[in-house]
């Protein structure tokens, strides 16, 4: 080994003062060049560890890559040490507000939205108490990468930051803000939090707050950004495919001219004191259940009681045989519960919440869940438990590792906590941890006088829990060693010719459809799809239990419990879903080529002998009829109550027909009259192979065609009735205007519908699909540009269309939210954008535009292996072949401008909506 990769190898150990008995895996380094004398420094290398290279630019810019040409997609993440953390009165929520500026533009770049949207870009960012992120994922391509980098480091220092453009994203986040109050869930987290943190800014919500919202100046917002947005105060993240060294050569090119402020980076040193008795708070809302929230004070995410911690939540947590699930869900006392830990750069908060049925004993269940938490009722752990657990994160990790994007996403919300290699820390120190370890913890933090609930108990004596600080980082990073490898994967194109040729179709001896497509992934991973269909829609909709089978399949069969079947999934590395509906079912596996024959034979058993255990039918029940009864008061259901008779009425149908929109009342009479026994015999009648279309995709194991026809071909059901495709049938739906007044709600919700007569194979259909995108279907549409970038009156508008390859029943769905006393002015600037659409169309750039990101990101649905598998299922049960979406692909880029002009001006008519609105208006 050459001393050049041994210091690579070696320099993330030695950045932490010490090197490890088990040094990180070398890899291998191509030299790059050095630069000319006017070229800018290229990244000086730092370390290497777990695949994740790090290096650094003069001016202080880390840099993280994670090359994987196996990939078909690259996503570049850029993330700020800097969020809610670091404001201070008068300015919350600037953090989250600036981010929202950043999509502004530059000098040079003025149009970000729909520079990004012609490229294909998906994008996005994210505020939290300690960063601030914006990533973007593309199919692999340099040119897109070579834009990206050039944008992100012109917007760190360039950013537009206008008070024309505050004045209007300003009402777009308070919308956002609106939003939130508008959640009973968001509202209890944001009260709990300000009361467990008297002084520390975790205890801020990072939205911040309305009134700083609306008030803040743009001089405040353009210092805060010349302040923390430096490279010195951000990591840059690559991952998938891209040429290493040619992106090196980019950053130094991009960032590198970028100088490091002198001035250093202004750090929060706010230290919250020790809670010194119980607190409580109590939040009343129009709408939704009861909820409960107990918050406890715990350590920094770097401390070494944090692996002690989360241990503890995943034994809590864990599904089934968790201590929340056994005492409170399955007991019938909450809903559901669930504790999360979330320490940061400082101590944070290990919170429990529950949700719990409208007629539970809140104070029974308030004693039950703290009891339970602080260990004065609770079982011991055991070692079968704590097995369980790793068993899940060494699941978790393979997936991070298989996966680049998704583990760096992972470290990204590392970084702000001080280095990018915790994540491998948290794991490796996760393995080490005990029964007596979790003890500890558990009786150290989890007590009375360090908890924040929804009341307030007086103490007779006053306890502290005084929260240690973490250690030095370098000293708790000693002997850390590499997680390990897998199984590299092969680059494939997903153009449909090639994955036509990938696939082999085999119709097995039952008469099962067994459609493949062999790749080699990254750690052998595979997944599998089966679609089986049974019966004639209007008859098995008369049956009640049809639609319950599926969840209750995870209760276990005759050979495996619940708990055994967690088990044996966790140890496969697997993954079932099963949901099943009135005509049919749909099954997911995914796997790795050595389990996927042993994860089908446990779902063979499954899906054949489900156990069905009355306890979980009855908890069902329940729970669905406390969410129906809990979703009163929800702007979506009250809209829902007041169109569903306009909509019963024009397609003439009545209670029982599976067309009837069915109110709160009749869904949850439905529920009650259905029993255990309308389930068995369902399951009976139905369920079988009898119509069963299998994709598989992946690592294909040895023998996968056998194993399939023995374990599922003798599942048949000769007396069930044959599937019977049902053939939606348009009905007009004459216009019509419904407004509802729900009281406490700070946003409200507008929706305006149109029923079409559109099928997708029609001619014209891909035409008003484009159409439709430059309308409504993205930040760079005409709706967004005018109600939310200009008009600043919405967060979020939504447009949908949707049509079946089966029937005409197709339909149009607008939908935004905002402040109540905006309505009738949302509602005016829909309709003159539908008829400005009308009036004078679209224009070639728009179309050409809208044309690329259409195509890039439907080529992006033909990379991950669940999308392949279940395109296999779907290609089959139309009697299709991967060409279908070349000849899609091929049509959409033909669409002219006179054909989605005359498409629109076909369909959408800006008088026929049905309009719908929800939300506190005043009179």
């Amino acid at each position: 080994m050459t001393s050049l990769r041994i210091g690579l190898m070696l320099a993330c150990l030695l950045a932490a003062g010490v090197a490890s008995a088990k040094p990180p895996r070398a890899v291998a380094t191509k030299p790059v060049a050095p630069p000319s004398a006017s070229a800018p420094a290229l990244p000086t290398a730092v370390c290497e560890f777990g695949g994740i290279e790090e290096y650094r630019l003069p001016n202080g810019l880390q840099i993280l890559l994670l090359p994987d040409a196996t990939q078909t997609t690259t996503t570049v993440n850029l993330t700020y040490r800097v969020g809610s953390r670091h404001e201070v009165a008068g300015e919350y929520g600037m953090a989250h507000l600036l981010e929202h500026m950043l999509f502004k533009g530059t000098a040079r770049h003025r149009d970000i939205e729909g520079a990004l949207a012609e490229r294909g870009v998906s994008k996005n960012a994210t505020t939290a108490p300690d960063r601030t992120n914006y990533f973007a994922t593309f199919n692999a391509n340099a040119d897109t990468l070579a834009f990206l980098l050039d944008l992100e480091a012109d917007r760190m220092v360039n950013s537009r930051i206008a008070k024309s453009d505050l004045d209007t994203e300003m009402t777009v986040v308070r919308n956002e803000f609106e939003l939130g109050e508008n959640q009973p869930w968001t509202v209890l987290i944001k009260r709990v939090n300000a009361a467990a943190f008297a002084w520390h800014p975790y205890g801020r919500a990072t939205i911040g707050a309305k009134s700083d919202i609306e008030n803040l100046r743009v001089e405040k917002l353009q210092a805060f950004y010349k302040r923390y947005y430096r490279p010195d105060n951000a990591t840059l993240l690559i991952a998938g495919a891209f040429d290493k060294h040619a992106t090196l050569a980019l950053i130094a090119r991009h960032f590198g001219p970028t100088p490091k402020p002198a001035a250093p980076i202004p750090q929060p040193s706010t230290v919250e004191p020790a809670q010194d008795g119980e607190r409580s708070v109590v939040v009343r809302r129009v709408g939704g259940q009861p909820l409960l929230r107990a918050a406890y004070h715990v350590p920094a995410l770097t401390h070494p009681d944090m692996p002690a911690l989360i241990v503890f939540r995943l034994l809590m947590n864990r599904q089934p045989g968790g201590g929340l699930g056994q005492e409170l869900a399955d007991a019938g006392l909450a809903v559901s519960a669930s504790i999360s830990v979330e320490g940061g750069v400082d101590p944070g908060l290990a919170s429990i919440d529950a949700v719990l049925p409208p007629d539970a004993d809140v104070d029974k269940v308030q004693a039950v869940l703290t009891d339970l938490v602080e260990g004065r009722t609770a079982k011991p752990f055991e070692e079968t438990d704590l097995q369980r657990v790793r068993d899940a994160l060494t699941n978790d990790q393979r997936h991070w590792m298989k996966h680049p994007e998704a583990l760096i996403q992972q470290i990204s919300g590392l970084i702000a906590a001080g280095d990018w290699r915790l994540l491998f820390k948290q794991m490796q120190d996760i393995a080490k941890v005990t029964l007596a370890d979790v003890e500890r913890v558990r009786a150290t933090y989890f007590r009375p006088p360090n908890r924040t609930l929804g009341r307030y108990l007086p103490a007779a004596a006053v306890e502290r829990v005084d929260v240690p600080a973490a250690p030095a980082l370098a000293q708790s990073l000693l002997g850390l060693a590499s997680p390990p490898g897998v199984q590299d994967g092969e680059h494939l194109e997903p153009l449909p010719a090639t994955l036509e040729a990938r696939t082999v179709r085999t119709l097995l001896p039952s008469g099962i459809a067994l459609h493949t497509l062999q790749r080699q992934t990254r750690g052998n991973a595979v997944a599998l799809e089966m679609r089986l269909r049974w019966g004639e829609r209007d008859a098995t909709f008369a049956r009640n239990a049809a639609r319950m089978i599926g969840p209750l399949m995870i209760e276990g069969s005759a050979d495996y419990s619940r708990q055994q079947l967690t088990d044996l999934v966790v140890k496969l590395g697997a993954d079932l879903e099963i949901s099943g509906d009135a005509q049919g079912a749909t099954i997911t596996v995914s796997a790795e080529r050595d389990t996927l024959l042993p994860a089908l034979r446990v779902l063979a058993d499954l899906l054949r002998h489900p156990l069905l255990p009355q306890h979980a039918f009855d908890r069902d029940i329940k729970h669905n009829i406390a969410s129906l009864d809990a979703s009163r008061q929800e702007l979506g259901i009250l809209i829902e109550a007041a169109t569903r008779g306009h909509y019963n009425a024009a397609r003439g149908v009545s209670l029982g027909d599976p067309d009837y929109v069915m109110s709160v009342d009749e869904h949850v009479a439905r529920l009650k009259a259905a029993t255990l026994e309308e389930v068995k015999r369902f399951h009976a009648d139905y369920w079988s192979a009898n119509d069963a279309q299998i994709g598989v995709a992946g690592a294909l194991p040895d023998g996968l065609a056998a194993e399939v026809e023995r374990l599922f071909g003798d599942w048949k059901k000769p007396a069930a009735p044959r599937f019977v495709r049902h053939v939606p049938q348009y009905v007009a739906v004459p216009p019509a205007r419904f407004d509802v007044v729900a009281r406490d709600k700070a946003s409200a919700t507008v929706r305006l519908q149109q029923a079409l007569p559109l099928n997708s194979e029609d001619p014209d259909y891909l035409a008003l699909v484009m159409a439709v995108r430059i309308f409504g279907v993205g930040m760079d549409s005409r709706l967004s540009e005018r109600v939310r970038q200009k008009e600043g009156l919405t967060y979020s508008i939504s447009v949908s269309l949707d049509a079946s390859a089966w029937g005409n029943a197709g339909s149009l769905g607008i939908e935004a939210g905002y402040a109540p006393e905006n309505r009738d002015r949302i509602i005016a600037f829909v309709k003159q954008e539908a008829a400005r659409m009308s009036a004078h169309g679209v224009n070639a750039a728009e179309l050409a535009r809208n044309k690329r990101s259409f195509l890039e990101g439907r080529k992006s649905t033909r990379i991950a292996l669940g999308q392949l598998a279940g395109s296999l299922t779907a290609l089959a049960e139309r009697g299709e072949t991967w060409s279908l979406f070349q000849r899609q692909d091929d049509a959409i880029a033909a669409v002219t401008v006179e054909q989605a002009n005359a498409a629109w001006r076909k369909y959408i008519k800006a008088e026929d909506f049905i309009i719908s609105t929800a939300g506190d208006f005043k009179p």
